[in-house]
């Protein structure tokens, strides 16, 4: 059974975050929060993010929304080293079990999908995706 409206709705809303990251990432900048929220879904009906919004391939996702063959990688961040990210990366920030993901570019955040995040606002850096075009 498909996802109902309510509740697909509700996840993109409370886990879209890493999603909408690689959208922007992707240089993908909708004129609109509402196109963010299609093209996550669309990437959901696609196969690309489970029920829960996780993100099942990042280059595949990268690819269905830009076209182009990226390469993610993982490495922990902190306060320290998030200064020497110069190219859009997702960041996630983590308080007390909690996380959002946001994208830092030049060591600041560059983009979060939310207008506000406590694990941003009061938690650390502690996981970064950087994002390498294929050659």
């Amino acid at each position: 059974m498909n996802a109902t409206p309510q509740t697909r709705a509700l996840a993109i809303g409370k886990w879209g975050c890493l999603a909408m990251c690689y959208i922007y990432c992707a240089g993908v900048e909708p004129d609109d929060p509402e196109e963010y929220i299609r093209l996550v879904s669309h990437a959901m009906d696609e196969g690309l993010l489970d029920e829960e919004c996780t993100v099942l391939s990042a280059s595949k996702l990268l690819k269905f929304v830009s076209g182009k063959d990226y390469y993610v990688g993982k490495k922990d961040v902190d306060e320290k080293n998030i200064k020497d990210i110069k190219e859009p990366t997702p960041v996630r920030f983590s308080y007390y079990g909690s996380g959002h993901w946001v994208v830092v570019e030049n060591g600041e955040i560059a983009f979060n999908p939310l207008s506000y995040s406590k694990s941003v606002e009061k938690g650390r850096p502690t996981s970064a995706r950087p994002i390498t075009l294929r050659k």
